[in-house]
């Protein structure tokens, strides 16, 4: 923070302050206030709550640092800061503080100053590799069980910074790579051919015997045959391993027909000590074919030369899914399942050198005597482990740029994995291919295809599971003395209602707002019981349209107001200090050392309602600031107990919902405070969205300068009534998402 903050105070002058006169009221009128108001516990050796202000000399200095000031902001609007018992700002210091900053921070010059910034190399998390390993290879492997939590950064998982690679985690990777492609080979029938006819031992003509274990001679002209029966219309591959009895000065010649049509000609030309492998592919329709091998060039010469074929196995290897390249020359379908598998684990095309190298391994493995499947194997798993697989690679720019545009191939996959947590899709690489996701409407196009796919549900999973907390649900332990009502099935349904919840959004283009106060829900019966709501039974959760005002929006859910309570009773504190951080935007500081909690049960020292034990507790000066922002809110929600379930009473005492925010707009209960929050707090919802699925989409922090971004994707919204897609299309759309900036001076020190 110091090395970044002395770097860009050295270039202030000339490019981050907004202008002569901002600077000037900076020294002249804002540092005297900050020095008169702050100094004494945010300066002059002192950092309560790890905040120094004395730190800034300049208003250039202020511009980097937006979250500290954004918080600064929120204090004086709220007459949080300075505590009280100590000197007080004006009304007017008060307002012309909070105006001189809001205007500093959002001075910065969008066109001039635009950058992209730059992500860290992205290893795939647990989510992110097992949902591309089951798009990819049809195997479901549980990475979510089997590795290690990833580290999180900023609130997500996903966050390059923080994705290291232990050595135990690489190890992991190793294994999980032979067993993936052990179940590969069985599961993958568009890449792992699955035999259709091998060898036969019924086959017609030639002679049997002790050739080539178990195979069969052609000692003059003639064919061997056979019939196959195909499950359906499609290409197969054909491969033979043959040798030949030489003779004469030329090489055996063997033909491959179809239905009594030669299909292709080749030339045998290795012997006895030697096998050689010929493929080709074809088209065959369902049914039974007749498929022959014949010998075209018999020679012999009595008692010196004998010219012969001997096929050692026949296998039709399908249904080979997609479309094939069309050659003149048939096409090798190993070495193009080996280029399929490259593109889609490196999310790329492979290179040539990288291509070469799979092929090496696999006829490494026929040398070894594999056979054609493990072979095939031996390739995959390569291509497992590599960095380029398990990394979301994107080089910097070249040399003397400060940014680059992001490839299309990049671009699709940054697309997927923000919405899916997954790999691109075929569609993706098609268009990435032709260099075609930024031909106008096309890109949209795919974002609006994407959300309305079923993988869209990872968004509702990693995004907003994340987002609303809900991984801690499971953590959550109500007293079950106190709430018997509480088990398992419980607990997944209210996780279940919020993840459903979300999805709707997705899938609908809903308006976000309805985020805070919607009128529907998603219950099965379990749940609907916990909510006191008839007509829903059953296991299988459905949409139902609220007629109960207090339940309506995501803040009433059962699963939010279940893990803000603590294990023996609600918690206003949790309950607002959540909706601060995720709803808002602005976290609260953490309580000062040696303030102690508000005991979990009724032995504590502070006495009637929980609310009048709360007034007790924020008496003190040096707990009033932080709870008169959090204790109207979660007083909002004190109608639902622990576990979400709906109460007039607290024991003995009536339930007290009311209250007044700090900003002065008073509320009676849930849904005042739901609609309140919809209609006087939309931009900073808004905003705190935005914020974090930009941090969810680009898997790195937010920096002082992604505020053109956001300023950005929030106008987008306002245009298009604030649509979930419009959400995202901004952030598709935006130079953070679709370039990739440089390393800061400052970073790299």
């Amino acid at each position: 923070m110091l090395v970044m903050t002395t770097w860009l105070s050295e270039i202030a002058a000339a490019e981050l302050v907004p202008d002569v006169a901002g600077e000037q009221q900076f020294q002249e009128q804002v540092q005297p206030l900050l020095a008169k108001y702050c100094f004494d516990c945010h300066g002059n050796d002192v950092s309560e709550g790890d905040l120094t202000l004395d730190m800034f000399k300049s208003a250039g200095e202020i511009l980097p640092e937006q979250e500290t000031w954004q918080k600064v902001i929120q204090k004086l609007q709220v007459e949080a800061m300075p505590p009280e018992g100590v000197g007080q700002p004006s009304a007017e210091e008060r307002q012309f503080l909070i105006q001189w900053i809001e205007e500093t921070l959002a001075a910065i010059d969008c066109v001039r100053e635009a950058r992209p910034g730059r992500t860290t190399i992205r290893r795939l998390n647990r989510y992110e590799y097992r949902n591309t390993i089951r798009d990819w290879l049809d195997v479901d492997y549980q990475a979510t069980a089997d590795f290690p939590a990833d580290d999180v950064g900023y609130g997500f998982d996903n966050i390059g910074d923080v994705l290291s690679l232990p050595p135990s985690l690489l190890e992991k990777y190793f294994s999980a790579a032979e067993t993936i492609a052990d179940q590969a080979a069985l599961k993958v029938r568009s890449d792992f051919p699955s035999v259709i006819h091998k060898r036969g031992v019924e086959v017609d003509g030639g002679q049997g015997g002790g050739y080539a274990d178990g195979g069969r001679i052609l000692t003059s002209v003639g064919e061997m045959s056979t019939e196959v029966e195909l499950p359906t219309d499609a290409n197969y591959e054909i491969a033979i391993i043959a040798f030949g009895h030489q003779a004469s000065d030329e090489p055996v010649k063997m033909s491959l027909r179809i239905d009594d049509h030669e299909l292709r000609q080749f030339e045998v030309e290795v012997s006895a000590d030697r096998r050689q492998m010929f493929r080709t592919v074809h088209r065959f329709h369902t049914g039974k074919q007749k498929l022959a091998i014949a010998f075209l060039n018999d020679f012999y010469d009595p008692g010196k030369a004998d010219r012969n074929l001997i096929v050692h196995s026949v296998e039709v290897r399908g249904p080979i899914a997609g479309e094939l390249p069309q050659q003149e020359e048939p096409l090798d379908v190993t070495h193009a399942i080996l280029q399929r598998w490259a593109m889609q684990g490196f999310r790329r095309p492979a290179s040539e050198q990288e291509m070469e190298r799979l092929f090496k391994l696999y006829q490494l493995g026929l040398a070894q005597g594999e056979g054609y499947v493990r072979s095939v194997q031996l390739a995959l798993q390569s291509i497992l482990v590599s960095p380029n697989f398990l990394f979301r690679v994107e080089p910097d720019p070249q040399e003397g740029q400060s940014q680059r545009t992001l490839n299309d191939f990049e671009l699709a996959t940054r697309l997927s994995y923000f919405l899916w947590s997954s790999m691109p899709d075929d569609t993706l690489f098609a268009l990435a291919k032709k260099g075609a996701l930024r031909i106008d409407g096309v890109l949209e196009g795919q974002v609006r295809r994407m959300l309305r796919d079923s993988k869209a549900q990872a968004l509702a999973e990693n995004f907003a599971g994340q987002w609303l907390n809900l991984g801690k649900l499971a953590q959550i332990v109500p007293d079950p003395d106190r709430f018997p009502g509480f088990d398992e099935e419980l607990r997944q349904a209210m996780k279940t209602e919020t993840e459903l919840f979300f999805t709707e959004f997705v899938s609908k283009d809903l308006n976000i707002l309805d985020f805070l106060d919607a009128n529907f829900t998603f219950l099965n019966g379990r749940l609907a019981r916990h909510y006191e709501i008839s007509d829903v039974d059953g296991e299988e959760f459905r949409k139902v349209s609220l007629s109960n005002v207090n339940r309506r929006g995501v803040l009433s859910h059962a699963s939010i107001l279940t893990l803000t309570s603590n294990p023996t009773r609600t918690s206003p504190v949790k309950r607002g200090k959540w909706i601060l951080e995720n709803i808002l935007g602005t976290p609260p500081p953490d309580p000062p050392p040696g303030v102690e909690a508000l005991p979990d049960d009724d032995d504590g020292q502070l006495t009637g309602s929980l609310r009048e034990q709360m007034e007790q507790h924020r008496a003190k000066p040096i707990c009033a600031s932080c709870h008169k922002l959090m204790d109207p809110l979660g007083f909002g929600f004190e109608n639902f107990n622990a576990i979400g379930a709906w109460r007039e009473r607290d024991g003995e005492l009536p339930i007290v919902a009311s209250g007044v925010l700090p900003t002065g707009e008073a509320f009676e209960g849930p849904q005042q405070l739901s609609t309140l929050l919809r209609q006087k707090k939309q931009e900073r919802f808004c905003r705190c969205l935005v914020e974090k699925m930009l941090i969810y989409a680009l898997g790195r922090g937010l920096e002082y300068y992604d505020r053109c971004a956001v300023d950005e994707i929030m106008k987008t919204m306002a245009a298009s009534d604030y649509k979930f897609s419009s959400l995202v299309m901004g952030i598709v759309n935006s130079d953070a998402f679709q370039n990739r900036g440089i390393q800061s001076p400052a970073a790299a020190r």
